[in-house]
């Protein structure tokens, strides 16, 4: 499972007490100090965060849980928690994001987390299954539409589970994104918008403009998120006046990937991973899937 690199947590040191040898003090009452005005999210990562959103409440180690106060620098993303196995495997790393991808079930007309159009290995979870599990796991929780036509359903699905927004951040193509910003903002006007290039090949300063611009269209936070090998310099320094950059891919060394990334100026998410499905075993599972997909749509 790929997470980004370098974001190791040091453990928490518990300092041992001293003895006192001198008598004790009367007690004094305590005071509760004045609760800190909750500052919603992290202003280098927004255009427009609100000033009194609350940051959420996990339930499960600090460290490993996300609030919108935190820098999307610190992001440690499990790239693909669809099924129940790849979801417990993220909850035993140091992941404090999940990433899933949602399409409509094969053979249902409900959405569920799954990455490729046909089956893939393990128990997928359905959207309402995978929003509930990450909610309880205190982890920001990054949904990549695959379907653009499933955004009805996942929108009235996020406010019935009720997805912290400081937590949820939502990944669409340009297009969908223009399509469904507007809306997105409307109801969930503190989450990362996942703002992607117009174009497959190399991201220039023209795409880049036009990128900043959708996002200054619809406000909140939002982050670029190109992948790594597409990513020039002149995109990144249009971007950085602009919010954060954040990076996906593959590569051979995902560790000096993500240092060069850095040097560069991306200062957003970095997902980087190693090279994965090459070997015989990937492509046994490979073929095992497609005849399963092609059963589903018969049965």
């Amino acid at each position: 499972m790929p997470f980004e690199h370098g974001g190791r947590i040091r453990p928490t040191v518990v300092p041992i007490p001293q003895r006192n040898l001198k008598p004790a003090a009367p007690a004094v009452k305590a005071v509760a100090p004045a609760a800190a005005a909750p500052t919603g999210h992290s202003r280098v990562d927004s255009y427009q965060a609100a000033a009194g959103v609350q940051s959420s409440a996990p339930s499960c180690p600090v460290g490993n849980t996300w609030t919108g106060d935190l820098p999307l620098s610190e992001a440690r993303n499990a790239h693909r928690t669809n099924t129940k196995e790849q979801f417990q495997d993220a909850l035993d790393s140091n992941a404090n994001w999940f990433e899933g991808d949602v399409r409509k079930e094969i053979n249902k007309n409900s959405p569920e987390m799954r990455h490729d159009k046909g089956h893939e290995d393990g128990d997928n979870l359905t959207l309402h299954e995978w929003l509930t599990m990450g909610k309880e796991s205190g982890r920001g929780l990054k949904l990549d539409i695959k379907e653009g036509d499933q955004m009805p359903a996942v929108l009235d699905e996020l406010e019935k589970v009720g997805i912290p927004e400081d937590r949820l951040m939502l990944n669409l193509s340009f297009e969908d994104m223009k399509k469904w910003g507007p809306e997105i903002r409307e109801r969930f006007p503190n989450a990362i918008l996942a703002i992607n290039p117009p174009t497959d090949g190399q991201v220039k300063a023209d795409d880049a403009a036009k990128m900043v611009a959708l996002a200054r269209e619809l406000g909140g936070p939002a982050t670029f998120v190109v992948r790594h090998d597409k990513l020039t310099d002149e995109a990144i320094k249009t971007f950085l006046p602009a919010g954060t950059v954040s990076v996906w891919g593959e590569a051979k060394d995902p560790v000096k990937a993500g240092e060069d990334l850095r040097a560069r100026g991306v200062n957003g998410m970095v997902d980087i991973a190693g090279p994965h499905g090459n070997s015989w075993g990937d492509k046994a599972d490979a073929v095992k899937n497609w005849v399963k997909t092609g059963l589903d749509k018969i049965f």
